[in-house]
């Protein structure tokens, strides 16, 4: 039972998507939304390599400090023109991006039920409401 437990495992982390999926969702963690195709393959070579520019990594297939760096040194990660590009970065509800805002700036409401009464009233203004999704999808269709 071991042994066949052991040779799934491998199946699955050996299979030639596993790199591109991992990829894919590690980028999108650390807040790219939709990464190019260049992106994902550069980051899923780092993993597969084990090593980022020759420098960084063990250089043993599966490492992931290699797809760290991979994501955070890129260029596309790091270049400024992609800044003013809107379909570039995070994607974020409306609704989120406006309690992402509230708790920067250190606001504190010590009963729920003004919050919910305030926001309700924002509903109008940003788009969307609490507990009103459009559809399944959020906000993104």
């Amino acid at each position: 039972m071991y042994y066949e437990t052991e040779a799934t495992l491998d199946t699955y982390f050996y299979h030639p998507t596993h790199p591109p999926f991992l990829a894919i969702r590690m980028i999108q963690r650390f807040g790219v939304s939709n990464p190019s195709p260049g992106f994902i393959e550069r980051v899923a070579t780092a993993y597969k390599t084990g090593s980022y520019m020759g420098r960084i990594g063990s250089g043993q297939y599966g490492d992931l400090g290699a797809l760290i760096a991979a994501i955070l040194l890129d260029p596309e990660t790091r270049s400024l023109s992609l800044d003013a590009d809107p379909s570039h970065g995070h994607i974020r509800e409306p609704l989120i991006k406006v309690t992402s805002f509230l708790r920067s700036m250190g606001v504190e409401y010590y009963t729920p039920l003004s919050l919910y009464g305030r926001m309700t009233s924002w509903q109008l203004l940003i788009g969307q409401g609490p507990y009103n999704s459009p559809s399944v999808f959020s906000f993104f269709l």
